[in-house]
């Protein structure tokens, strides 16, 4: 194949393995060679998928992660259940990605480990996009150039995932027949890695299979969890793809989500906690507070996170809805798309709450303060971050240079406990629930950057609890303990796994998005908002602004009313939750038939006819559950 616009970015992948070296491996020129070397290409499609920081940022910040209620966005198309950018991920993998994944198929020998691994990393690839928009091309993807099929056919979700199957399997058993590629991201070309890799991405899609055919389900469960080449059990030999900042945030080496959230493509991200995920954790003492949250310094490019100094507790919770307002270290984000969403209080000097004005927390640290020199030695404003929300943590989870988990160990044993309580395999799930929390704990020891921040801001906390034999580990011992007796008494043992997997996940959205889709839990995310909680919210009304009577150390007077305000519209959905994204416009109108057979082909097996992104998937949870909760938003 000729070289063209769309493989460019196949060579800029190499500066990953020295790129110097590589360059003149493969032509004193490689701008004027008229092949591109394979390798170039296959780091290409491991890395393109997760460093776009435009598409990152629009697919897992503002939108999927909302979706789930892990975490939330202040442009609120995630919390509105809209699917304002639809078509980012799509046009990432179908207008880049498998043009390449093609011509590797078309150039590689057939029957080579090569290819095997091409064959693996196309379904991880394509797996990102049918867990967003459901049916989506897979047999003919791609190949416009090779065999000029311009208008893909969609598969159905079921189709596609026994194709992954097909794929997946002859990848696995391709790993024995020659060299692997060596330029390879994962594992530097360790075939008994990329083996395990294989089996652990068939068990996750035999889960997302559980719901349309749990028998076929059961079937590709057990043949890879039997597989003599193993899963990916341990930390180290999760998959994961490592990042620099060769490039810049226009790049593609970054990790891009960590490039939006240190504000370097386009501006500051808003991606922050959600009051949800982070009061749960906080009921339950979790240490990986120290690591997910933060408060957010946007007076530097890049942007940082405000290092704790003086009086710093992450597991005293903010004050619920229509109480008087509590100065908090952390404060959530709502589930909302008006007014209420980030509302604290309001005042008003005659205690009228019709004419109070609405004060809501801060966006992000400093906003109201030009002093460049207190960061990172005093708290902004003395105290104003205790009305700021807790951002996503972009020295940690969410820097430019965090590596992408593909597979992690934690994941695949969450998905084993799953299985087995699902009754697709057997054995003890509480053996693999209590492994996946383990490593789910471990891994931001291991993999992430800014240890440092973490614990600096656990020396802070040691000095404002107290507690000075506080540690990480010791956390996690009493954490996993409390939740391995909460999962043995459990009678929803499911809500349990999947609420682990779920706050495992904090700050990768389409993994939120689709362990709810698939299972709609952790139980406390309804499928449907109750109107009568969502419409609108109660928020406190005193005669004064007490934030700086709060700076200024005198305490606090009582509310003096109650001012109610609009906190979620009804939209287009109808407070119903997105069970997908809607497919691009550009589909609808150049890929027309293909388009509109696939959209009421889901239409009608859904039985759904209201507005298109609430139509379950083949895969989505369809049953119900029993009131009886395995899980709470707030741990007793």
């Amino acid at each position: 194949m000729k070289f063209n616009k769309y493989i460019v970015g196949a060579v800029l992948a190499a500066s990953m393995f020295s790129c110097t070296q590589k360059f003149e491996e493969m032509n004193n020129d490689p701008w004027a060679s008229s092949e591109m070397d394979p390798k170039y290409q296959f780091t290409h499609i491991q890395n393109k998928p997760y460093t776009d920081g435009g598409e990152s940022w629009r697919t897992n910040i503002i939108m999927t992660g909302p979706m789930s209620q892990a975490t939330g966005n202040l442009y609120a198309s995630g919390e509105a259940f809209s699917t304002s950018y639809k078509e980012w991920a799509w046009n990432n993998i179908f207008k880049d990605v498998l043009k390449n994944v093609t011509d590797l198929e078309t150039k590689l020998a057939p029957e080579t480990a090569q290819l095997g691994q091409v064959k693996i990393v196309k379904v991880i690839d394509m797996m990102k996009v049918t867990q967003l928009y459901g049916d989506i091309p897979y047999a003919e993807a791609g190949k416009g150039y090779v065999e000029h099929i311009l208008y893909p056919k969609y598969d159905s979700q079921e189709a596609v995932f026994e194709q992954m199957i097909t794929d997946l399997k002859a990848g696995r058993d391709m790993m024995d027949k020659g060299e692997t590629f060596t330029d390879d991201f994962y594992y530097r070309g360790d075939a008994a890695a990329w083996k395990r890799l294989a089996n652990s991405m068939l068990m996750k899609i035999a889960l997302f299979m559980s719901e349309g055919n749990a028998e076929r389900a059961s079937e590709v469960f057990q043949e890879a969890f039997n597989h003599s080449a193993g899963y990916i059990s341990t930390l180290n030999e999760s998959a994961k793809l490592e990042h620099s900042l060769n490039g810049g945030p226009w790049g593609q080496h970054m990790n891009g989500a960590g490039a939006a959230m240190t504000s370097q493509v386009g501006g500051f991200a808003y991606g922050y906690i959600s009051e949800t995920s982070l009061k749960s954790m906080q009921s339950r003492k979790d240490p990986r507070l120290f690591y997910v949250a933060g408060v957010h310094d946007y007076s530097q490019a890049p942007s940082k996170m405000i290092y704790p100094t003086e009086n710093f507790d992450p597991f005293e919770m903010a004050e619920e809805w229509g109480e008087a307002v509590k100065p908090v270290s952390l404060r959530g984000t709502r589930m909302g798309d008006q007014d209420g969403q980030i509302a604290m209080f309001a005042f008003e000097a005659s205690g009228n709450a019709d004419d109070a004005t609405i004060i809501n927390a801060d966006y992000f640290a400093r906003v109201n303060t030009t002093d460049s020199t207190a960061y990172p030695s005093e708290l902004p404003l003395r105290g104003a971050d205790k009305f700021t929300l807790a951002s996503l943590n972009n020295e940690t989870i969410l820097n430019p240079l965090s590596p992408t988990i593909i597979m992690g160990s934690d994941e695949v044993h969450f998905l084993i406990a799953e299985a087995i309580e699902k009754g697709l395999v057997g054995g003890n799930s509480a053996t693999h629930f209590e492994a996946g929390i383990r490593d789910a704990f471990k891994k931001y020891q291991v993999f992430y950057p800014g240890q440092e921040y973490a614990e600096a801001a656990m020396q802070v906390y040691r000095e404002t609890s107290g507690d000075q034999g506080y540690s990480y580990d010791g956390a996690m011992a009493d954490y996993v303990s409390a939740e391995l007796q909460a999962f043995n008494s459990s009678t929803n043992k499911l809500d349990n796994i999947i609420y682990q997997a779920w706050v495992s996940q904090i700050g990768n959205g389409i993994s939120t998005f689709s362990l709810w889709n698939r299972t709609h839990l952790p139980s406390f995310v309804t499928p449907v908002l109750d109107r009568d909680k969502y419409e609108f919210l109660d928020i406190p009304v005193y005669t004064e602004d007490i934030r700086p009577l709060y700076i200024a150390g005198q305490d606090l007077p009582d509310p003096v009313g109650i001012k109610k305000v609009p906190f979620h519209s009804p939209g287009s959905t109808s407070y119903v939750r997105s069970r997908r994204f809607d497919y691009p416009n550009n589909e609808m109108s150049s890929n027309t038939t293909n388009y509109q057979e696939a959209v009421e082909r889901q239409r009608g097996d859904a039985g759904n006819t209201g507005q298109f992104n609430t139509v379950d998937m083949w895969s989505s949870y369809k049953g119900t559950f029993s009131n009886a909760q395995g899980v709470e938003i707030i741990k007793n």
